[in-house]
């Protein structure tokens, strides 16, 4: 394994910004860290980089530890936190020019031009990175964090408040670092993008709630979603809602979604049996296949 957390702790004062967490990487992983506002994403990951000590616990990343290897661990690892480091009165290739150099790398040039080829920033060279669009400065961000080609790379959010376009220009360039065996964490507000990941990690009040694959935390948290179609949604929707056990209650598109529990997978047939005798009795239900969009709502709530 290229990271073993083992009981790490962060306090501030009275504050536990992450309480307790112990979780493995392996080599070539992609990992997606998700959870709501203030859960402890941003805290764990700037541990894991080096950027902030624990309070307790043991960290172990490529077999070494902060204490004794912070050098050897500054060439190891790539960071880019929510604000890109990119220096804004700086052009895009003086940015490169700077972190090649500070990163001592020997072909910077020769790194820095493959870098924004693939990253499609050749033609903006000449740029100050405050004229780059929000999704272009993530990518130089990007290049800069791996100019040195760490094997380790810590990304938090570097897709928030990007353009679709560029989010997915962004992906592409994580899935050509992971072919050449990098080990990715990715802490991302975008649910469909932790379903790229290889392990999702859900934080919540600082605490590590689950560590598996996508299909792995689906099958640990037994949820039974039911879609309900009616020419009335609204109505349907307002007799869907006298049920308890209807959690996570939405209405998407032409049908209204709500999870039961397993202990009460058996009674949502009176969901639709209400439905159909108040509102529209040519009302259809049926139920999906559970995602992690629906995992993570389940914990959140729980």
């Amino acid at each position: 394994m290229i990271i073993q957390a083992k009981d790490i702790t962060k306090k501030y004062g009275n504050l536990t910004a992450v309480d307790n967490v112990s979780m493995t990487v392996e080599e070539g992983e992609l990992v997606g860290i998700i959870g709501p506002d203030g859960a402890g994403k941003t805290t764990f990951l700037r541990m894991l980089s080096g950027a902030l000590e624990p309070t307790s616990g043991s960290l172990l990343v490529n077999g070494k530890t902060f204490e004794k290897n912070r050098g050897e661990l500054k060439e190891d690892i790539g960071y880019l936190s929510q604000m890109s480091q990119a220096y804004g009165d700086l052009t895009v290739w003086e940015n490169i020019e700077f972190f090649g150099k500070i990163r001592k790398v020997r072909d910077w040039k020769e790194r820095g031009e493959r870098l924004l080829q693939f990253a499609r920033l050749n033609e903006f060279k000449s740029r100050l990175a405050d004229q780059l669009s929000g999704g272009m400065r993530q990518k130089l961000g990007v290049c800069c964090a791996v100019i040195h080609q760490p094997k380790i790379l810590i990304l938090d959010e570097p897709t928030t408040g990007v353009d679709p376009v560029s989010r997915r220009e962004l992906w592409l360039i994580l899935a050509s670092f992971l072919r050449n065996r990098m080990t990715i964490l990715v802490a991302t507000p975008y649910l469909n993008e932790a379903e790229r990941c290889s392990k999702v990690a859900l934080f919540n009040g600082g605490k590590l709630l689950r560590y598996n694959s996508v299909p792995g935390l689906i099958s640990e948290v037994p949820l039974h979603v039911f879609e309900v179609h009616s020419r009335n949604l609204r109505e349907a929707f307002r007799v869907v809602s006298d049920f308890d056990f209807a959690e996570n209650l939405v209405v998407l598109g032409d049908r209204i979604s709500f999870v039961a529990q397993a202990e009460s997978r058996d009674k949502a047939g009176s969901v639709l049996n209400a439905v159909r005798s108040k509102v529209d009795e040519k009302a259809e239900m049926k139920e999906i296949s559970a995602s992690l969009d629906n995992v993570f709502a389940s914990l959140i709530k729980s």
